[in-house]
């Protein structure tokens, strides 16, 4: 239900922004870089005030960071590579309509101030959870922000006439990056499970294919395979999409801009998508968002898939 919301949320805002859009809302950046540092600090919040996933980071924390580590060099790596050959038939076919190279040029004084920004709101955000801080706060204070942040993206897409330009001639071939994420995340799991063999390859493709969406796919691990294992679930896919809010700049400058949104996963079209656009150019935000959509989507079918497997 609260994925419709949330669709619901961002598709209207494009709408409202589109009607709009020769009277544009004021503030509409501002406004989403305080959401993001807010839904960073509730992130925090629920992170420290959670015993198990404190239990969970002591204890197979060192896990979860090994197959954080082998599908981000997976993702990143493949949709670089993708995007180098993507490129160069562009570049052979025809003169390109603008250089990339200068697309999101993004100095890296800033990049690194904006990303001590995010660490520090979600650190503040764990101490609060921890402390016992934030009681006053309802409990579904993150989903209302993320909403927030959702129609403040939406207004921002509906009011750029170039990101409707590039939408409408979004290269079809972009259309497979979902499916290139979904192996390479496989991919990334299989060499884990060579690392750690204490679990089973099934184990680790079942954990790996929450994508980013740890709350579902926590739950679902948990329910169908144990506490332990969903925990270790839980921590990869926050340190998934902390690694994307943390460093999109970074991959984007060392893979390009497809790896960003690879490495986003099934956040790319939500909570990582303002960081993406950010750090990759607005052109890039309805690619991010079906990415997003289409990764999402797996979560429900796949978990439960290799959760079967004996």
């Amino acid at each position: 239900m609260q994925t419709l919301v949330i669709l619901l949320i961002l598709w209207l805002s494009v709408a409202a922004g589109y009607l709009l859009r020769h009277r544009p809302v004021r503030g509409v950046g501002r406004l989403t870089a305080w959401t993001v540092w807010l839904l960073l600090f509730l992130m925090g919040e629920e992170v420290g005030g959670n015993p198990e996933v404190l239990l969970g980071l002591g204890r197979i924390g060192f896990d979860a960071l090994v197959l954080t580590a082998c599908t981000a060099i997976a993702c990143t790596c493949l949709a670089g590579l993708y995007w180098k050959i993507l490129r160069r038939k562009e570049t052979r076919a025809e003169g390109q309509e603008g250089n990339d190279s200068t697309e999101a040029a993004i100095p890296l004084r800033v990049q690194m101030r904006d990303s001590l920004v995010i660490v520090g709101f979600f650190f503040i955000g764990c101490l609060a959870g921890y402390n016992g801080w934030c009681g006053f706060l309802p409990e579904q204070a993150g989903f209302y922000a993320l909403c927030l942040l959702l129609a403040c993206v939406g207004l921002g897409i509906g009011q750029n006439r170039e990101i409707r330009a590039r939408l409408r001639r979004m290269d079809k071939r972009l259309m497979a990056l979902p499916l290139l994420t979904i192996l390479a995340t496989w991919g990334g799991a299989a060499v884990t499970a060579v690392l750690l063999p204490h679990y089973g390859m099934a184990d680790w493709l079942a954990a790996s294919s929450g994508f980013g969406y740890y709350s579902l796919s926590g739950i679902l691990i948990t329910e169908l395979r144990g506490s332990t294992l969903g925990t270790l679930a839980l921590v990869y896919n926050i340190l998934r999409e902390l690694v994307v809010l943390l460093c999109a700049p970074f991959l984007r400058r060392l893979f390009g801009p497809l790896a960003p949104i690879s490495q986003g996963g099934a956040t790319s079209g939500d909570t990582t998508l303002p960081v993406i656009t950010a750090a990759c150019g607005p052109q890039y935000a309805p690619l991010s968002i079906y990415h997003g959509i289409c990764v999402d989507f797996t979560v429900p079918f796949l978990v439960p898939f290799f959760c079967s497997w004996t």
